[in-house]
């Protein structure tokens, strides 16, 4: 997979004079397996995949080419099975190393009703030549299901990051996603979300801090479907060096989803002149009842709080330090695993 490719295309083109509809770009690596994947659950709620068809047939992921790779040629693939009312966790470690390049997994979660589902993903490790780390997350969230799925993403430079997910959700269900990506020298995001039931909820955290010539390139769509839908996301970061961030968010609101109500929040802490920050949230609607909310910031650190924390003894350095260390860390405390969360707060405190 060498030829350039599109990415995180916008489903409703805009701005194009402005390129930024889209990114450019080619995968790293080839077929040569790097990864290592172990999980840590009751082994009852977990098999093989077998059904290798996707849960929505239109989903294309950061990019349609790309998906397949993952959805049909996964080194790794497990559907995991929560029954009603049941109540389960997992973690996930998947570490590349070596000279492989390339690891693609691909999980299928089926929540029951009043099923609670709770998912720790860890990536981490590095490779000796430029390779790639695909994740692929399906997730059905049946009616009052309740389902929290957590990401820390440490990899290494010589890695390319793509994370596919797709969800569905029932009615009255309540899920939250919280993402921590530090690591990765290119890395690509595509969430998809159709709120079908009634009164179904989504909230979503995505922190992210990139360094000298990192990338960060960020797709969220939030289809509201059901009536009085909730969704309300949040990415925030800080760029340093000439690292850049892309973020691309969508509320569709559908007719019939009827008090529903969508927010998406970005903000983006540039710590040099030299990095570069795009944001496009967009709103779609075709229903009347309904609220839309999008905002996006990006600038400096503001100076009366580097003023004053230098004014207690804190040298500039140290000063930036505190500040995007406290906008990060409340996600970061979120994850529940000490080590994982020890681990990600060293590596933001190396690239600050």
């Amino acid at each position: 997979m060498n030829n350039t490719l599109l990415f995180n295309e916008v489903p409703r083109p805009t701005f194009r004079w402005l390129q930024v509809n889209h990114t450019e770009g080619c995968v790293w690596g080839n077929d040569i397996n790097s990864g290592v994947v172990t999980i840590s659950a009751n082994k009852d709620i977990i098999t093989p995949l077998a059904d290798q068809s996707l849960l929505k047939d239109t989903y294309t992921g950061v990019n349609a080419h790309v998906l397949d790779a993952v959805a049909n040629h996964f080194f790794d693939g497990y559907t995991v099975h929560v029954p009603a009312n049941h109540k389960e966790s997992i973690q996930i470690d998947i570490a590349v190393s070596g000279k492989g390049n390339a690891s693609r997994t691909r999980i299928q979660l089926h929540v029951d009703e009043g099923a609670e589902l709770t998912v720790t993903y860890y990536l981490h490790g590095n490779t000796e030549e430029p390779s790639h780390l695909q994740l692929f997350t399906e997730l059905y969230a049946g009616s009052r299901a309740k389902v929290t799925i957590k990401k820390v993403q440490l990899l290494g430079d010589n890695v390319q990051h793509f994370e596919h997910r797709y969800a569905n959700y029932g009615e009255q269900c309540d899920v939250k996603f919280i993402n921590i990506e530090v690591g990765g020298q290119e890395n690509y995001y595509s969430f998809d979300n159709d709120l079908s039931g009634k009164e179904a909820s989504l909230i979503h955290d995505l922190a992210y801090i990139g360094n000298e010539s990192q990338k960060f390139d960020i797709s969220m769509l939030m289809t509201h479907i059901g009536k009085s839908t909730y969704s309300d996301i949040h990415t925030l970061g800080a760029l340093r060096d000439t690292s850049k961030k892309s973020f691309r968010g969508t509320l569709d609101f559908l007719r019939g989803s009827v008090a529903a109500e969508g927010a998406e929040e970005d903000t983006c802490l540039l710590l040099d002149p030299t990095v570069k920050s795009v944001s496009l949230p967009l709103l779609l609607c075709k229903e009347d009842n309904v609220v839309g909310n999008h905002a996006a910031s990006a600038g400096q650190i503001d100076q009366s709080k580097l003023f004053y924390l230098m004014s207690r003894g804190f040298s500039e350095n140290e000063a930036k330090h505190i500040i995007v260390e406290s906008m990060i860390r409340p996600v970061i405390d979120r994850i529940g695993d000490k080590l994982i969360e020890e681990t990600a707060l060293e590596a933001v405190r190396k690239k600050i």
